[in-house]
């Protein structure tokens, strides 16, 4: 990906390419996906299970570039904030798993750059089966989800709660 020695324009405009070449890959990704309902999450857990495996690209330069140079991940923050905003819509309670899910994966991710050997394969394929489990959770199933974890089925549902409440544990 970078060759030594290289001019950092030369390393920003790699890291820019990377980051595009990404985004494309998530939205190809997801459109064949034959279930809509978190298509866009499960194209992101597969694109960063583990950063071991992409190695085509130099994970470490590429997240220190893109953590001091946020301008050059602009794709991944734009595509990051419209499904962030998605999610949050308050009529599409589920959507909200949409953001757990790749938060999880972000620190996946950044903990296998810090710590390759902190999970097995198998630890690290039960983590990502659960979230891309949780992928296919639509709204009535979250709120038959979160009446089940609330003493007596009283907490509001995660429809009625105003923005910025939190639920009840």
């Amino acid at each position: 990906m970078f060759r030594p020695g290289a001019p950092l324009e030369e390393i920003e405009q790699d890291v820019e390419a990377v980051i595009q070449r990404l985004v494309a890959e998530l939205d190809t990704t997801a459109q064949r996906d034959p279930h809509r309902h978190g298509a866009g999450d499960r194209a992101y857990i597969k694109a960063f299970s583990d950063a071991r495996a992409n190695s085509d690209t130099d994970q470490v330069s590429l997240l220190a570039t893109a953590v001091t140079r946020p301008q050059l991940a602009e794709s991944l923050l734009y595509l990051n904030r419209t499904l962030d905003s998605q999610d949050l819509d308050p009529r599409e309670p589920a959507g909200l798993i949409g953001i757990v899910v790749r938060l999880a994966m972000d620190g996946l991710w950044v903990s296998d750059i810090l710590d390759s050997t902190r999970f097995s394969e198998a630890q690290r394929r039960r983590i990502t089966d659960l979230l891309t489990r949780l992928t296919y959770v639509d709204d009535a199933r979250l709120e038959q989800l979160l009446d089940g974890l609330t003493p007596g089925g009283s907490a509001p549902s995660a429809a009625q709660a105003a923005p910025g409440e939190r639920r009840p544990r």
